[in-house]
């Protein structure tokens, strides 16, 4: 099976509001890099459908001044389907039921807004407030029956750091629903499965086996198990973003179970849906 890369490019020479195919791109974004990451693809005789939608604003807070002053950096890159159920299965998942047009001017609107907002707080010193950043990609992996998405958000508004988050979707487009993690897994799977969790986790971080992991500066003793998950051909994979079990610094925390480990724990709905990758 030939298959093509696809990866979203941040703050790349984009046409603003124009729709390009997607293609392999190379990341150029502030955000944390993903502890894992899979190999994002398509099958090439469907990559016609696909598409990606991108707006791009840089918006000065004092227009009238020279320069400018600070201002607000606006990116949005995000999954289209030209037409079809899959397409309002992606809208009302990801882009709160509305098109990718739609959903891009809606945020861009609040975020913008909110922005000019910090005019009446600034006594009339550009300098004294900060620049503003909005970046929100979508990437993902087109497979037969499943959608498979993360949707990355970055956003700063001053201080130390921004706020950073990753989310997954796993959509079925056979069914037209989402799936949910209990949906493919036994009823008895929750604790073996939080044990392969833990032990991935300390794997990576260099903790000594059965030691807490709190041993190497995560925040609580276990990680559970979170429902940001996602699925690949590699196996079942799971996502933390800061703050849920680990400090900022650690950024967002991704492992990735093998099927072999994992196939045990599945319902006949998960064997399935990996058999179909």
């Amino acid at each position: 099976m030939k298959s093509i890369f696809w990866h979203t490019v941040l703050f790349s020479a984009l046409v603003l509001n124009s729709c390009t195919g997607v293609q392999k791109n190379d990341d150029a974004t502030g955000l944390a890099p993903p502890v894992y990451s899979t190999g994002w693809y398509m099958r090439e005789e469907l990559s016609s459908k696909y598409i990606t939608y991108s707006k791009k604003e840089d918006v000065p807070l004092f227009p009238e001044k020279k320069g400018g002053g600070p201002k607000l950096e606006f990116f949005v890159d995000m999954l289209d389907i030209l037409d079809g159920e899959e397409r309002k299965l992606l809208q009302q998942n990801l882009y709160d039921g509305l098109s990718c047009q739609d959903y891009a001017e809606k945020v861009y609107n609040r975020v913008k807004d909110e922005y000019e907002k910090i005019k009446d707080d600034s006594t009339g010193k550009p300098g004294a407030v900060n620049n503003w950043s909005y970046i929100e990609t979508f990437d993902g992996a087109v497979y037969p029956s499943l959608l498979v998405i993360s949707r990355r958000f970055y956003n700063y508004t001053g201080g130390a750091h921004g706020q950073n988050e990753k989310t997954f979707f796993v959509l079925d487009k056979k069914l037209l629903s989402k799936v949910a993690l209990n949906g493919i897994l036994q009823a008895e799977a929750g604790k073996s499965l939080q044990t392969q969790i833990d032990d991935a986790l300390r794997s990576r971080y260099h903790a000594v086996p059965g030691a807490p992991l709190t041993s190497v500066g995560f925040l609580n003793d276990t990680a559970g198990v979170p429902q940001n998950f996602f699925v690949s051909r590699e196996g079942l994979g799971f996502c933390w973003n800061p703050y849920e079990i680990a400090p900022y610094s650690m950024g967002t925390l991704e492992v990735v179970l093998p099927y072999a480990q994992v196939e045990t724990l599945l319902n006949d709905r998960g064997r399935e849906i990996f058999k179909d990758l």
